[in-house]
């Protein structure tokens, strides 16, 4: 009878509303899963339903991308020693610039967007008319006719001089290039001579660009001592006039601002480094997965951050947190990207050699 009793006690405490859920809400099963609640309207990436249009394909890797300045034309180039020249509205291909005898390091527009610089690893550089299609002049430097037994073994002692990056200066009467021989060389347009030497002996230069808060260039340069790629400053007439960054944080790809307030460094690390204009350091900005390169978007409003994930992640300047990201489509690294002068658009070489265009613009709230 007792144990008649126990068991009719045990079935109706079981049976009582509440005690089985306050049961289970104290030892929950390790496997379940909470639910997520979502505010009305939140999004996780609010850029998740744009999309790229593929515009082409260079062979193997494709290495950089850039808008004319008018924004009718598109520039590519890729490791199969082509510049190729996009229509920015159809994106069609009008035509493809045969000339460099290795991979084609960039290309950039003049102001008035007839010409174009490129630079290859073929020791060269070369300068195009865009009507025509034809070389203008084709950029090499010579060693000097008459040296000395010490400057002749420092002459054969510098690496060879792979031309890694150019601008044209604003009246597009000159152009500007890095190199690898530890130099940035002045070229005139016209006539394809040299006019001035900025020698950085130990430093490789990898980019060069156009100050945007004051007169001269700012490049960014490998040096052999450390092996660290600082961010240097240069005078209209050659002088160094900053060296900037630190022993453990390169600046490999340089992305300027409109305004003249900030230089972004990026080190294909997992953070990049916020500079002022002036070249003071600011910040180290965490992005989660190794990064390529950078670029300010249309009126400063974002940074675009690629990575080598096929994304590319939107950040908002002054406090630098995150909006969301572009995705590509496919996990392969951005290692060039570029947004249109008018309507924002964003353009992207892949290090498969796909060329992307994402067809509206990026404008985060």
């Amino acid at each position: 009878m007792t144990r008649q009793i126990i068991y009719i006690t045990l079935l109706i405490w079981a049976i009582l509303p509440g005690c089985s859920k306050k049961n289970s809400s104290a030892h929950p099963s390790p496997t379940a899963t909470p639910p997520v609640i979502k505010k009305a309207g939140q999004a996780e990436n609010p850029f998740l339903s744009l999309g790229p249009s593929k515009v082409g394909i260079h062979d193997k890797s494709a290495y950089h991308v850039g808008f004319s300045p008018n924004g009718k034309l598109l520039a590519s180039t890729g490791q199969d020693k082509l510049i190729k020249i996009w229509d920015a509205e159809n994106l069609t291909l009008l035509k493809s610039l045969p000339g460099h005898q290795d991979k084609v390091m960039m290309a950039a527009f003049s102001p008035d967007s007839k010409l174009l610089v490129s630079t290859s690893t073929d020791l060269t550089a070369r300068i195009w008319d865009l009507g025509s299609g034809k070389s203008l002049q084709i950029l090499k430097d010579k060693p000097p006719a008459k040296m000395t037994e010490e400057e002749e073994l420092a002459y054969h002692q510098m690496p060879p001089a792979h031309m890694n990056w150019a601008a044209f200066s604003p009246d597009g009467k000159q152009v500007i290039t890095a190199s690898d021989d530890f130099s940035l060389k002045i070229w005139d347009v016209s006539t394809g001579k040299k006019i001035k030497h900025f020698k950085d002996d130990g430093c490789r230069q990898r980019s060069v660009y156009r100050r945007t808060d004051a007169s001269g260039w700012a490049s960014s340069a490998g040096c052999m001592d450390d092996g660290v790629t600082y961010l240097k400053f240069w005078d209209e007439e050659g002088n160094l006039i900053g060296v900037y960054g630190d022993e453990v944080r390169d600046a490999h790809y340089l992305a300027f601002d409109q305004r003249g307030k900030y230089i972004i460094a990026a080190d294909g690390s997992l953070a990049f480094s916020v500079f002022s204009a002036q070249g003071s350091f600011l910040k180290r900005v965490l992005v989660g997965g190794y990064h390529f390169c950078l670029h300010f978007g249309m009126d400063d409003k974002y940074l675009l951050v690629g990575t080598h994930k096929g994304e590319i992640l939107v950040y908002r300047p002054e406090s630098w947190t995150r909006a969301g990201k572009l995705e590509l489509g496919e996990k392969v690294a951005v290692d060039a990207i570029d947004v249109h002068p008018i309507d924002g658009r964003i353009c992207a070489a892949l290090r498969n050699g796909s060329i992307v265009v994402f067809p509206k613009p990026v404008l985060p709230e």
